[in-house]
């Protein structure tokens, strides 16, 4: 080889090592954008995941004020609406204040709050959440947040002895039809009238709040309420509350 020969070989060597260096360095560089992309693609479903999260804890917190709001309503409406007592052939609807009866109309279904309970029901979340979120919408207000009850108002749901006994065709009795006149709790006599919920609670609702109250108050070792029971209650007719009279002829088993 002379001496030309050699320097062109010389150059076409290096040529072809720096077409190898940059094609390298080209497939390098294509490699870290692509890895950059799909990171910044991660990032994005990252910060869309916790804004979602953020968004449902503001939600839950927002829906938990609107509940105690509810029941302040409630029991703010309770004082307004005082009124003589209606005798026991008036409509259903009415419970007991301190000192007399009150009237609220529960025989006509309110749309809002059955469209609140249909959303409760169909939403995500175990039984007892839906329950909680049922008892804190209607109960709280007369039974107390921690169902101690209240004097005058409703008498506790917390220890009763109607908690824990292990059937639940009384408790469902109350729920669909009311209760008017006496009735003992841990020794002591109530003589309040509580509204009956057939209108505004469907047979699902009933038993998932009723197994809520006694998971929290003393009914554990019970079994569950299903909401066949609460199906056949309400094809009996009962035009006025229960009595505890009534209520003591069906067994507690």
């Amino acid at each position: 080889m002379n001496r030309t020969a050699a320097i062109i070989a010389i150059l076409v060597a290096a040529f072809l090592g720096g077409l190898g260096a940059s094609r390298f360095r080209q497939s390098t560089i294509d490699g870290l954008a692509a890895q950059n992309l799909a990171l910044r693609a991660q990032l994005h479903e990252a910060q869309a995941a916790r804004q979602a999260a953020l968004d449902k804890v503001a939600g839950n917190d927002l829906e938990m004020e609107n509940l105690r709001q509810d029941s302040l309503a409630l029991a703010a409406l309770r004082q307004r609406l005082k009124t003589n007592a209606p005798s026991l052939d008036a409509p259903p609807g009415f419970y007991a204040d301190a000192d007399r009866l009150v009237f609220v109309n529960y025989t006509t279904p309110d749309p809002v709050l059955r469209s609140f309970l249909r959303w409760v029901m169909g939403g995500e979340g175990d039984s007892q959440s839906k329950g909680r979120v049922i008892f804190q919408k209607i109960c709280a207000a007369c039974h107390q947040q921690e169902g101690e009850g209240k004097e005058g108002v409703a008498p506790p749901l917390a220890g009763s002895e109607w908690i824990k006994a292990p059937g639940g065709e009384r408790l469902v009795r109350i729920v669909i039809n009311g209760l008017n006149g006496p009735i003992q709790v841990q020794g002591k006599t109530w003589n309040l009238v509580m509204p009956p919920w057939r209108e505004n609670l469907d047979d699902e609702q009933i038993a998932t709040v009723l197994n809520y109250i006694r998971s929290q108050w003393g009914g554990e070792g019970a079994s569950p309420i299903k909401a066949d029971l609460a199906a056949a209650a309400r094809q009996e007719s009962h035009p006025k509350p229960e009595t505890v009279e009534e209520l003591l002829r069906i067994s507690a088993q």
